[in-house]
């Protein structure tokens, strides 16, 4: 039974080498954020620029997002209202919008949609455009192929009118006054450059303070991980939306990706591929929202892990191979669409320890125990120094943005809930990300938006999940007992599972 112990101390040293890897991109960005990033610009062109904005059953958000959009201080630009909503007053709204913008329906010959009837059979339905010189309301009859789907269709109406540049925005996402200009003189001043993706913050006022605790986790990528990105030169990435795009470039790669859960990041992984570059400019800022519950946050994390891992499934080996990216670019490329599949490292550490635990327990005072516990003992300082280093890594973008970038002391307070609730999340993590990779179909998850500090009933989590949670708790709550009662071992770690799943198992 030797075999046994060294299996054991494998996996645990193959894990602590996966763990290191992700932890030493958190610490390498969260240091080169302190640097300030080189970024040429150019005086703008004016040419004209489609503010695009994407929406789907969107019942309160789309007045104050158009009114954001026509406050852009660029001249010449349209804006356009791509939206799938399937709701009939939802579409009636939209089209108001429309009216009350002074646009006109035209008489559409040229761009359908394909659906599907009540009979199973393929149809064409036309796609319905309104007009005015500033604004088009662009509606696909249903929602086929998601966010990308939407974007597949509008790109050849934006080539019939030679609109050669897009910003692209969410249904709630606001923009800073001169986001055109300051976006279009980094776009244009190098040719290799395929987008410039910008700071996406949630709103300052007006959240409850589960958001608070969610804002604390997103906000640290811009603050930190895309800053340190960028003044180090590594692979940018495409997030959603709040980004200028050169639309020669997606059409070179391929275009939108209709179906994909995250249609950004395997737009991203085409352009990397292709050889062309995004920016990441943290000086123009947008403003949303933030999933507002506990179940919303963990659908949409769910999705964002299908999306990832598909994402990795199929393009690891061809980014692996590249010949347009340097090997600590390729290293970059991979953690991040990596990202969300490392919690089937956690997932697989946390059984690793329990088990080994229950192994020490039934066969204590054996020769292949007492030969573990030695070879641990040996490498005790060094092994811990390993774990804590990893541990800490989780906390690097949260502690920089809150103590150093945002400089708002308070929000230190919501740390341990922000931690604690994405934790807790651990079995949607490793569920999505097993869909994705297995490929898996899914259907898309759209964070609901409600009219801003009137939330009236916020959707609980289900009862499957929750007692699946629950579950985990108490395998966490005798596993923890077992450590202290028979080795008289004290883990702090109980400190972050405990309450996570306690969290999971209550919302």
């Amino acid at each position: 039974m030797i075999w046994v112990p060294h299996l054991f101390l494998f996996l645990q040293t193959l894990l602590l080498i996966v763990f290191m890897g992700f932890s030493f991109f958190n610490y390498l960005y969260g240091i080169a954020s302190f640097g300030n990033p080189s970024i040429r610009r150019v005086k703008p062109s004016q040419r004209t620029v489609a503010v695009v904005i994407v929406s789907f059953n969107e019942k309160y958000v789309l007045e104050d997002t158009l009114r954001s959009c026509e406050a852009l201080s660029y001249p010449n630009k349209i804006i356009i209202l791509a939206d799938d909503s399937t709701d009939p007053l939802v579409i009636e709204n939209t089209r108001t919008l429309a009216r009350n913008r002074n646009c006109k329906k035209i008489g559409n010959k040229k761009f359908f949609q394909e659906t599907i009837s009540e009979s199973g059979d393929s149809k064409q339905e036309p796609i319905e455009i309104w007009e005015s010189p500033g604004f088009v309301f662009f509606h696909r009859p249903s929602n086929l192929g998601f966010k990308a789907g939407s974007l597949e269709k509008l790109m050849p109406y934006l080539e019939e009118r030679e609109i050669e540049l897009m910003y692209l925005l969410d249904a709630d996402w606001h923009p800073q006054t001169d986001a055109l200009e300051r976006t279009m003189e980094v776009l244009e001043a190098e040719k290799d450059i395929a987008f410039v993706q910008t700071k996406r913050l949630a709103f300052p006022k007006g959240m409850n303070v589960f958001q608070k605790y969610v804002a604390l986790n997103e906000e640290g990528c811009y603050y930190v991980d895309f800053e340190g990105r960028q003044v180090l030169g590594h692979p940018t990435l495409f997030s959603g939306c709040c980004t200028l795009f050169r639309l020669d470039a997606i059409r070179e790669v391929g275009r939108f990706t209709p179906g994909h859960l995250t249609e950004d990041l395997d737009l991203t992984d085409r352009f990397w591929l292709a050889g062309w570059r995004g920016i990441y400019l943290g000086k123009v800022t947008n403003y949303g929202e933030v999933p507002f519950s506990y179940d919303h946050f963990r659908r949409q994390q769910e999705r964002w892990a299908a999306g990832s891992a598909r994402a990795l499934k199929d393009y690891f080996w061809p980014i692996l191979t590249s010949n347009k990216l340097g090997w600590f670019e390729k290293l970059s490329a991979i953690r991040q669409n990596a990202y969300f599949t490392s919690t089937l490292f956690t997932g697989f550490a946390v059984l690793l320890g329990m088990v080994i635990v229950l192994w020490l327990t039934f066969f204590w005072n054996s020769y292949p125990v007492e030969y573990y516990l030695f070879t641990m003992e040996k490498f005790r300082i060094p092994y811990l120094a390993a774990v804590y280093f990893c541990i800490f890594s989780n906390f690097v973008e949260p502690l920089l943005t809150i103590f150093v970038k945002k400089r708002r002391y308070m929000e230190f307070f919501h740390l341990p809930m922000s931690v604690w609730y994405a934790w807790g999340n651990l079995h949607s993590y490793i569920l999505g990300t097993l869909k994705g990779l297995w490929g898996v179909q899914l259907d898309w998850f759209r964070t609901p938006k409600y009219i801003r500090g009137m939330v009236s009933r916020l959707s609980p989590v289900p009862i499957g999940i929750r007692l699946l949670n629950l579950v985990t708790l108490m395998m966490f709550l005798s596993f923890y007992f077992m450590q202290g009662w028979k080795f008289g071992w004290i883990d702090e770690f109980a400190l972050l599972w405990l309450p996570a799943f306690l969290l999971a198992s209550l919302k």
